[in-house]
């Protein structure tokens, strides 16, 4: 009778365990299920806000209404490989830099030299890809317009777009050029093509892209670059853990060739990814 009654109680401790990990392998099995039957979600992604001016192809534009260019590309390979959200905030180029000092976005893509960034609070990142102010112009005017110290000293009509490095370029090293400055890269662009300007300044790959349509059968680039100038991330000077990775993601890019792909895939004309 003993037997009996002790075998029953030797075992309670064995089924008393197994009841306990069970409930811990319920609670565990059942802790994604319970999650995705409240609708619980995993955290929220950080969001990179970026500025951008839609100034026309190739670096940022409406096609369809939909914003795109290298612009829009290297910061959706940015934001993700930085394992955050990309949020577009699309607004005049003037404002661009008002609006990163404000904290309104987090970067921009800029030529701004280091000087200018310094004595605005903010700083860039290494280079993505060598650029500079170049000059579009009617074929007919080729002559005139040859080589670089001819577009310097010229007293022709110059045209530009408002607020950018093209428009900083013409009042300051064109004394002679009579200014006719544009609020829309397009406007200039058919400005130009109409005969209401000689020529029309900026940035380079501006001039690539316009003058390596294959529709195009009027205007042709100048392919000497005006000033020596490099395309980089710009962030707030105080942002310092952002701009060290983004550091670290262009770096990589560089040494398995993806900055090369991201930037030519805009540019028929082949562009050189600064080192």
């Amino acid at each position: 009778m003993s037997r009996a009654v002790g075998r029953p109680e030797a075992i309670r401790p064995n089924r008393a365990r197994r009841r306990w990990l069970g409930g811990l392998a319920g609670l565990a099995l059942g802790a994604p299920f319970a999650a995705a039957q409240t609708g619980a979600a995993a955290p929220e992604r950080p969001t990179l806000r970026l500025g951008v001016a839609a100034s026309g192809p190739p670096l940022a534009f409406f096609h369809r209404g939909v914003l795109r260019g290298l612009s829009i590309d290297l910061a959706r390979a940015l934001a993700d490989d930085l394992d955050r959200d990309l949020q577009i905030q699309e607004m005049p180029e003037a404002r661009l830099v008002d609006a990163l000092r404000g904290g309104r976005i987090d970067l921009m893509l800029s030529t701004l030299p280091e000087a200018d960034l310094t004595a605005l609070g903010l700083a860039a990142s290494s280079p993505l890809f060598e650029t500079g102010q170049m000059a579009l112009i009617r074929g007919a005017d080729v002559a005139r317009f040859a080589r670089p110290v001819d577009i310097i000293t010229t007293a022709a009509r110059v045209g530009y777009q408002q607020g950018t490095a093209g428009a900083r370029f013409v009042q300051s090293r064109m004394p002679r050029a009579e200014r006719v400055p544009f609020a829309d890269v397009a406007d200039g662009i058919a400005a130009l093509r109409g005969g209401e300007v000689d020529l029309f300044i900026h940035a380079a790959p501006t001039v690539w892209a316009v003058a390596a349509d294959s529709a195009e059968e009027q205007l042709i680039g100048i392919y000497q670059p005006l000033t020596d100038e490099r395309a980089a991330w710009v962030v707030r000077a105080e942002e310092r853990l952002l701009l060290s990775g983004i550091d670290m993601v262009l770096r990589r890019w560089r040494e398995s060739g993806r900055l090369t792909q991201l930037v030519n895939r805009w540019m028929r004309t082949r562009v050189q990814v600064a080192p």
